[in-house]
């Protein structure tokens, strides 16, 4: 239970420790177990070559040993020679002649005697046997011995014994470890100090896209994070949250836009429809309250009539831009322009057959066209050309002439509607658009309009990738430039919500 315990412990440490320092731990730690594995290895290699070389040296030895005289060789070697052999020649009778110098022997102590004969009963024939560690009489010391067989003619005559001690190496070896240890830490240190550095620095742009972070929690949208290289990760996550950021602003803004433009459209809707209510109520308590002479009944009720009629006017105006605000989908279908502006004409004439209605070509001096398709949703352009036709009717005197000018350019079906009323003055001619606004608000309502006519204009015409302009006609009177594309390409769902 302690056991899991603590390494649970010991997990919620490390992930709960910063990426910084989980990085340089497990840099260090790769570092230290890689310079572990390289030391083992170094000293492995050193050690077998120090060994190689004392038992090529015991090897030569002790064949030049056994191919002399080997008493007269032992006979020669007094007690004191300064040499670090041990030479031990057994003759076949079992007498064993030892030579050492005494000072080796106070160094390093002597070989086991039993290891030397157990290595002595395996020596092969005219061979020299594998080199074998012999324990020595010293604690923690070994000798490195080798036995040759000795013979005269064909005559075994005995065992040579060879060793040399084996301290030197052992020394060599543990003083190699020691100074690669020290140099494994210093680089295990310097290599801590140089990952801490290197890793700071590289996520330091993690810490300015914490700081955008921060920014944009506290409100301010337009920060954004600085640029980096994108084939690094961090330059790529950076481009990828700024175009994040960048669509959060823009989303933000237009939240921003469409609630002003409610608060605008609540406000103005409900002081356009303050005004047909009240003339309801207001002749409402006229009539109740005997007001009204009998005589002017009818005119009273023409009157609620007409408020009545204006005010449901309004409010199919108020629902048509509400379903517009919403995106709706449209269903693009072949719509003939030329066809439906000579219905539009019709119905021109059918409302005051006084006036002079015309189709005629957008280029000056050709014959009007005889058909013009665009893809459009049908329902919708229609209404399009009924509100320019009633705007024509309710604003401009009766007998003006009306013409409808059609065309092609660069890929766009063009229709300019052209009255010869009073016209729009230039400064007012860029807010028609806007929901509510009139030119002359006495006259705009005393006609039944509610000044909606042209934003649903605007706003139909945004949802098929098109635009309304507005111009002076020559010799007076307004223009509508209508611009559609003749091909539908983009569906409603993909198209910017008129503003």
């Amino acid at each position: 239970m302690r056991s899991y315990e603590s390494r649970r412990t010991l997990r919620e440490v490390w992930f709960s420790a910063t990426l910084r320092a989980r990085l340089v731990i497990l840099f260090t730690s790769l570092l230290t177990v890689a310079l572990t594995i390289a030391g083992a290895v170094m000293v492995g290699i050193v050690q077998a070559h120090l060994v190689n070389q004392v038992d090529r040296e015991l090897e030569s030895t002790g064949k030049q040993l056994a191919v002399s005289t080997v008493r007269s060789v032992i006979a020669s070697v007094p007690a004191d020679v300064p040499s670090n052999y041990y030479i031990r020649f057994t003759s076949t009778d079992g007498v064993s002649q030892v030579a050492i110098a005494t000072d080796t022997s106070q160094r390093y102590g002597m070989p086991n005697p039993g290891t030397l004969l157990a290595l002595d009963s395996v020596v092969p024939p005219n061979a020299v046997t594998k080199p074998v560690n012999v324990p020595s009489s010293k604690r923690d010391s070994y000798w490195r011995a080798v036995a040759v067989p000795v013979s005269v003619g064909d005559k075994p005559y005995g065992v040579v014994t060879v060793a040399l001690p084996l301290a030197n190496t052992t020394e060599t070896i543990l003083n190699s470890a020691q100074y690669f240890s020290l140099l494994g830490l210093l680089i295990v240190v310097v290599g801590a100090m140089a990952s801490y550095y290197l890793i700071r620095r590289s996520l330091f742009p993690l810490r300015r896209i914490e700081y955008v972070a921060g920014q944009i929690a506290e409100g301010d949208l337009t920060q954004r994070v600085a640029p980096e290289p994108e084939s690094t990760e961090v330059g790529s996550l950076a481009k990828s949250l700024n175009v994040m950021l960048a669509q959060i602003e823009n989303s933000f803004a237009q939240q921003q836009r469409s609630e002003e433009r409610m608060r605008r459209f609540v406000s103005d809707a409900s002081h356009e429809l303050r005004t047909p209510l009240s003339a309801l109520r207001g002749y409402g308590e006229l009539y109740r309250m005997g007001g009204v002479p009998d005589e002017r009944v009818p005119e009273v009720m023409q009157r609620i009539e007409n408020e009545s009629v204006r005010m449901g006017k309004l409010v199919e105006d108020l629902l048509t831009l509400a379903r517009l605000d919403e995106v709706p989908e449209i269903h693009p279908e072949p719509v003939d322009l030329v066809k439906l502006a000579h219905d539009s004409l019709f119905d021109v004439r059918a409302l005051d057959a006084s006036r002079v209605v015309s189709v005629i070509s957008i280029n000056e001096g050709e014959p009007a066209p005889t058909s013009l398709i665009i893809e459009a949703d049908k329902d919708q352009i229609t209404q399009v050309f009924t509100n320019l036709i009633g705007n024509i009717i309710r604003y401009t005197p009766k007998g003006s002439p009306v013409e409808i000018a059609i065309g092609q350019q660069e890929g766009h079906a063009i229709v300019e509607v052209r009255d010869h009323g009073p016209g729009i003055s230039a400064p007012d001619r860029d807010r028609v658009f806007e929901r509510f606004f009139r030119t002359d608000v006495s006259r705009s309502r005393a006609s039944g309009g509610s000044g909606l006519g042209l934003s649903i204009i605007a706003s139909i015409l945004a949802l098929h990738s098109g635009q309304a302009t507005l111009d002076k006609t020559e010799g007076g009177g307004l223009t509508v430039r209508l611009v559609l594309p003749l091909k539908q390409e983009k569906t409603a769902s993909s198209t910017t919500k008129p503003q």
